[in-house]
């Protein structure tokens, strides 16, 4: 009886670990065909390492031995395509925004632009259409203003262009994809907010300006409705996968912009073609 019993466990425990490889191999083959620069060799490794270890950072980096920004730029993408969700919790998602923290420390000379040119960006675009606006003061990603006897505060929300990141086919020379971030407190906080991108120098996205940044300008009310029909992440931080698309040949006249992290995506076309006027 005991041999026999010894026998069903091992058989139970064997078709249970079989069916667990099974959607372990499903899971990544989705991955294989969402995001085709998964057939890089290393980046394939990274991203069947969070299929093996459930999405521990620390199992990640020690099996293959790769990068904070190599690890956290296949996070990135499988976040992007919503592929992660599910399978980290909240707190390997604290620990992927420590990483890129981490990561974007040793990454600091291959930033793709400066605190100052953001803020630049923004003063220009306020002068346009607030002409008595005067601008008080900067902390940190702050912009104290007044106008018109009103003070009131620009939060600055940066990001780089991750379209460049994109491999063949997944590449789109005519998008912009920004990843604005942060917490429900800094997003809860300020009067106004400008979430920026950084396009990347080899895209054919035609920008207003020479200083290639492109952009939207919100108000909290508005800010507070997109957020409703955001979907809440465990970690409690807030993600905006933004996207400005054009026409081919047809540059500014043809701007889309959506919010992908949602399913389905967000339209915001109403925000982007909003002019940036305090009201």
């Amino acid at each position: 009886m005991y041999f026999k019993m010894r026998l069903r466990l091992k058989l139970y425990q064997g078709g249970r670990n079989l069916m667990i490889s099974f959607q372990r191999y499903q899971k990544w083959q989705k991955w294989l065909n969402e995001i085709p620069a998964l057939n890089d060799s290393m980046n394939g490794i990274i991203a069947r390492s969070f299929i093996l270890t459930n999405g521990s950072l620390e199992e990640v980096e020690f099996v293959t031995g790769a990068s904070k920004h190599d690890i956290f730029q296949v996070y990135e993408w499988l976040s992007e395509k919503k592929l992660i969700d599910g399978l980290i919790s909240g707190k390997q998602e604290e620990e992927v925004e420590h990483m890129a923290v981490v990561a974007q420390e040793k990454k600091k000379k291959e930033r793709t632009f400066t605190r100052e040119e953001m803020v630049d960006y923004v003063k220009r675009k306020l002068l346009e259409e607030n002409k008595d606006i005067r601008f008080v003061g900067l902390k940190h990603n702050v912009l104290n203003c007044e106008h018109e006897g009103r003070n009131f505060k620009v939060y600055i929300s940066s990001s780089r262009d991750y379209e460049s990141f994109r491999k063949g086919l997944e590449f789109e020379p005519y998008r912009v994809s920004a990843w604005n971030k942060g917490s429900h407190e800094m997003f809860s906080s300020y009067d106004y907010y400008a979430l920026l991108v950084k396009v990347d120098k080899n895209t054919k996205y035609v920008t207003e300006f020479e200083d290639n940044i492109e952009g939207m300008f919100v108000c909290q009310e508005e800010l507070n409705l997109w957020l409703s029909k955001k979907v809440a992440v465990p970690s409690g931080m807030i993600n905006f996968y933004v996207h400005y698309r054009q026409s081919k040949d047809e540059g500014r006249n043809s701007i889309t912009v959506i919010d992908d992290r949602e399913e389905p995506a967000l339209t915001l076309n109403h925000l982007f073609q909003k002019v940036w006027s305090i009201r």
